[in-house]
């Protein structure tokens, strides 16, 4: 889906879509969205660039952010404000990765299984 190039036209076509969790807040030129317990999202594009990051709020949940795609952006921010949906972060030595976003019984991740080279951490909605 072909996104604009600023913040708020990226607010305002994502606040119209279906089934969103909550709803994101405009702060000046970027998107805030509490969407996690632990963790928050920001984003914000311009003509120049793109970024989503996942900013913790917890010792133990990492951060990470990406750059994706101008026309991928309004797609991968509303996979993580659908409803029901969920964020998997691998922590690893090199720093951090996106594993998995949505839903849930799509993706069969196990909380306790043990990874040598990093750490998965699971980020469900806050109620």
């Amino acid at each position: 889906m072909k996104i604009s190039k600023t913040t708020k036209e990226l607010y305002e076509k994502l606040i119209q879509m279906p089934d969103l969790h909550s709803k994101p807040e405009l702060d000046g030129e970027i998107l805030i969205w509490k969407l996690y317990k632990n963790a928050f999202v920001r984003a914000y594009c311009d003509s120049y660039d793109t970024c989503i990051e996942i900013v913790s709020t917890s010792v133990t949940s990492p951060s990470t952010h990406w750059h994706p795609d101008e026309n991928k952006m309004l797609d991968e921010l509303y996979l993580l404000g659908k409803k029901g949906n969920i964020l998997i972060i691998k922590k690893h030595l090199l720093g951090t990765s996106i594993l998995y976003i949505g839903e849930p019984n799509t993706y069969q991740f196990n909380k306790s299984k043990k990874w040598r080279w990093g750490k998965l951490t699971y980020l469900e909605q806050k109620n």
